[in-house]
């Protein structure tokens, strides 16, 4: 009996494996993010006990400073600590950052993935460029150009309950 038990409860963990790793829940969506705008909502709906990952081509450019880099530069920014003022203080300049519902900002650059956490939930994905917000040290956004595009997929998270 007790062996029968033990066939029973691994055939129901591993059931529950299986459907939280099919492939059709997994969804991934393309999304621009303009360099010129701040927060950036996008269709992109957070799903519980889900990873979302993210991906941007290292030649893909934008620019937080026209004159000083005419060129741009990557969504990794520049290795200069952000100023209080800016989008998300400390992290690179010029960096793609994630912002959910619940306002928990994530420094993404070109690559990366985050748990979505307990109560962002059924909140939108919002991205931006890590620059000035109200142009303290600068022109802020009205002096960036071009857009990346962002590969983001959401991958189900394995979660087991045990009682």
């Amino acid at each position: 009996m007790n062996k029968l038990l033990h066939i029973i409860s691994f055939t129901v963990l591993l059931t529950a494996i299986l459907l939280i790793n099919h492939p059709k829940s997994v969804t991934a969506e393309i999304v621009v993010v303009h360099a010129d705008r701040a927060w950036q909502l996008t269709d992109i709906i957070l799903k519980k006990n889900h990873i979302i990952t993210w991906k941007v081509k290292e030649d893909d450019y934008w620019s937080f400073n026209t004159t000083m880099f005419p060129d741009g530069h990557n969504a990794d920014g520049i290795p200069v600590p952000a100023l209080e003022s800016y989008t998300l203080p400390g992290e690179n300049i010029g960096m793609l950052l994630g912002k959910t519902g619940e306002d928990r900002i994530i420094s993404m650059g070109l690559s990366g993935s985050s748990d979505v956490l307990y109560g962002e939930e059924g909140t939108y994905l919002y991205l931006s460029i890590n620059d000035d917000l109200i142009g303290k040290f600068g022109e802020g956004f009205k002096d960036n150009d071009d857009t990346i595009m962002v590969t983001i997929t959401q991958t189900p998270r394995n979660v087991v309950i045990l009682e």
